[in-house]
């Protein structure tokens, strides 16, 4: 789970900017809110602002650490990616830090890189509830290009540890590439607990992702499967449930694609699953023999009971709504942060406020989940906390910042949406005034209707 994570000199995000999942001092929805240790934590947080105030390049500077890290360089993020508003910034690095929960373990990491040079990187075991902070490794690259290392005293016990220290220096260490990559196979337990977190605790989501395997977590975890006909029968989608039929492997693919066919078998008969036709059907062996498991919606209407149709003749709305089950299945179960850029993108309205209100009302969940979006009419504290709602924009120089609405003193019975829209909370979405687009005097008054 995240706690909190500080971004600067990256694209829109000129000094130092924070965001965090820590509760305040808000007495709505305390169901909203996990204790780890003597910290309470949010389950869920959305962020709000206009085209281009910054949303998506926070959630890409997230995205950018856990991708340096997993590939182990820094892939030229360096140069192109900062603040480029500010001509002192061209001198200065990039810099992300973030605290997180792992493994009943609360970690700060951080990176500091210019020029494609890692000039910091530096990990922390959090102590709570009372204890300082404990250093596990820190690097600092000198002038020439060197770095050094310091570690927790409890590595360096040994001559071994020792000798390896400086052949990490001397040798392994790479201008840049992360010691957290480099050394996660090594036998540093909190160095590896911070990269399994990259890995496998953090999921980024965005607009364009699809969920591939829908067909196959149906076809093989009941659990799920009874997760996501439940939600989907609560929801006003007019889809009853979600259906797998079996199809003969052969007959799937008919005598017009053999090549695929050859393909996918293959595939299939070296032991993989294998998605086809995005995520409406998997191809695998079952008992032995290759078999094709395809995804129906199931309609039901009076004159006809129960009708089949093909997963592509639902509307774009019910099949993004598809593809966001699974994720919240998983933070029901895992300790994930879950972040979706853009949640209300092709979701109705109606639809996507049901479905954040059933995530919120979900007193089991165990991971976290973070939303971007744009679509005012979610601003209503029947839904979120104050801490939980986040405004970006940008200020007169351009840069981003990132604030949430509980640094403002509210009535509990406002309206936030008109708040947001009237610019009481400084996140204003639009361009300007809508005087100044001269709409009336450049459109036809409108006639009274009969």
């Amino acid at each position: 789970m995240i706690i909190r994570f500080n971004i600067s000199n990256f694209l829109s995000f000129d000094k130092e900017t924070e965001f965090n999942m820590l509760a305040g001092n808000v007495r709505r929805h305390p169901e909203h809110v996990m204790k780890f240790k003597n910290i309470k934590l949010l389950k869920s947080s959305i962020i709000y602002g206009a085209n281009g105030s910054g949303k998506t390049n926070f959630i890409y500077g997230l995205s950018v650490l856990q991708e340096i890290i997993m590939s182990g360089e820094l892939l030229g993020f360096s140069d192109s990616n900062k603040f480029k508003l500010n001509p002192k910034n061209k001198s200065l690095p990039i810099t992300f830090e973030i605290e997180f929960v792992w493994n009943n373990k609360a970690y700060a990491y951080g990176i500091s890189f210019h020029e494609n040079l890692i000039e910091e990187e530096w990990l922390f075991q959090l102590g709570f509830p009372n204890k300082n902070e404990s250093l596990i490794f820190e690097r600092k690259t000198n002038t020439k290009g060197k770095s050094k290392l310091k570690f927790h005293p409890k590595y360096l016990k040994t001559e071994k540890s020792r000798l390896l220290k400086e052949v990490y220096e001397e040798d392994l260490l790479k201008k840049d590439v992360p010691f957290l990559n480099l050394a996660r196979k090594r036998n540093f337990k909190e160095i590896k607990d911070c990269y399994e977190w990259f890995m496998d605790g953090m999921l980024i989501i965005s607009p364009e992702s699809r969920f591939t395997a829908l067909a196959s977590i149906m076809d093989n975890n009941e659990d799920f499967q009874k997760f996501a006909n439940k939600t989907i029968s609560e929801l006003d989608t007019g889809i009853k449930k979600l259906k797998i039929k079996t199809i003969d492997f052969d007959v799937f693919f008919g005598e017009d694609n053999l090549a695929e066919r050859d393909r996918v078998l293959k595939l299939v008969n070296d032991g993989e699953d294998v998605p086809i036709g995005d995520s409406n059907a998997v191809a695998y062996l079952e008992n032995g023999r290759p078999v094709v498991k395809k995804l129906y919606s199931i309609h039901e209407s009076q004159q006809s009971g129960e009708v089949e149709f093909e997963l592509f003749e639902e509307s774009q709305g019910s099949l993004r709504l598809f593809d966001f089950l699974p994720l919240i299945f998983l933070a029901l179960k895992e300790n994930v942060t879950i972040i979706i850029d853009e949640i209300d993108q092709s979701l109705h309205i109606n639809l996507l406020r049901e479905l954040i209100a059933k995530i919120q009302r979900e007193s089991n969940l165990m991971g976290q989940l973070i939303f971007t979006t744009h679509e005012s009419n979610l601003l209503d504290l029947d839904l979120f906390r104050q801490d939980e709602i986040w405004f970006t924009e940008k200020d007169k120089n351009g840069a981003s910042n990132l604030y949430p609405l509980s640094d403002y003193d509210i009535r509990t019975e406002m309206d936030v949406s008109k708040g947001y829209l009237s610019g009481r909370f400084g996140a204003i979405p639009f361009l300007g005034n809508l005087k100044d687009l001269n709409w009336l005097e450049n459109g036809k008054k409108a006639e009274p209707s009969l």
